[in-house]
């Protein structure tokens, strides 16, 4: 079975607490040829440190010279990687045992597959489980995967192998997005050949309270909708009226809950109400606001 050589990318920002967890989770890998990319974003703590302090021949750091966010950091790393796999950890989060040594292989023998994911398991601070994902059949074949994508996210940026061909092809993370790169990225590879997922908790997902979406508040719609509209433009033409009405409910109604359980009610009201309109279970929506409302 081959085992082909593939980068391990880490984007890093101020993760000086949680980088050394990420890399020991990649020298667990026992991987037969890998390289490992940590890009620092322009930290302004000990980041860096850390990572020199874990020196290895194949680990490589790579320091931006100002801030470029968490688009601009992936872009910059698969730039700088050499190998034809990238393998996306994010530095909070940790891989289980074997995960590159199960995915590998597969998307190495499909090759109109441009990414492959995994299962995985969100987990508090303390490391107990909150959630398992990405364990339940694909409700598309391989090549029509790229539908589900645009209802909602299946699975974890650290789940995820992908071509570094086809990353570079479809123009890579939009720098633009502040939120919801990941969403884009996964929209745009899918549709430009098969997915690949593997029903198998591979991954551990730290939920923390500064992440990017929580960080954004109400404006996560901001950047999350006009993405989600300008991939059924450029898919118009694969989507029937009825699949796009129920993408945008779908989509209108599970921000707006995100948002109004952030406490930005205006706003999240108003998203579920027009995600109701667009046929989004009206009655069930409408029992949330009831019941979310303050008091």
């Amino acid at each position: 079975m081959p085992y082909p050589p593939v980068t391990v990318l880490i984007p890093a920002y101020n993760a000086a607490r949680t980088i050394e967890r990420a890399l020991v989770s990649v020298w667990r890998q026992d991987y037969p040829e890998m390289e490992v990319i940590v890009v620092d974003d322009c930290s302004t703590d000990d980041t860096c440190i850390h990572v020199e302090g874990m020196a290895r021949r194949n680990l490589r750091l790579v320091r931006l010279d100002k801030n470029r966010g968490v688009s601009g950091a992936l872009n910059a790393g698969i730039r700088q990687a050499r190998n034809g796999y990238i393998a996306f950890l994010d530095a909070d989060d940790e891989w289980l045992a074997d995960k590159l040594i199960k995915q590998l292989p597969i998307i190495e023998a499909h090759p109109d597959m441009t990414l492959i994911a995994c299962g995985g398991e969100s987990v508090d601070a303390a490391g107990r489980t909150l959630h398992t994902f990405g364990l339940r059949p694909p409700p598309y074949s391989p090549r029509e995967f790229w539908r589900a994508l645009l209802v909602k996210t299946y699975f974890s940026r650290s789940t995820v192998v992908a071509r570094r061909t086809k990353l570079l092809e479809v123009g890579g993370f939009d720098e633009a997005l502040m939120v919801a790169e990941d969403q884009d990225m996964w929209i745009k590879l899918a549709s430009n050949g098969e997915t690949g997922l593997m029903p198998e908790v591979l991954v551990r997902i730290y939920d923390m309270p500064d992440s990017l979406a929580t960080r954004y508040g109400e404006r996560e719609a901001e950047f999350t909708l006009p993405m989600i509209r300008n991939h059924l433009r450029h898919l118009a033409f694969r989507l029937s009226k009825r699949e796009t009405r129920h993408i945008l409910g779908h989509r209108y109604a599970a921000l707006g809950r995100n948002i109004y359980g952030r406490g930005f009610y205006g706003r999240g009201a108003a998203l579920v109400t027009r995600g109701a309109l667009l046929g989004n279970r009206p009655m069930q929506n409408l029992v949330y606001l009831v019941s979310a409302s303050p008091p």
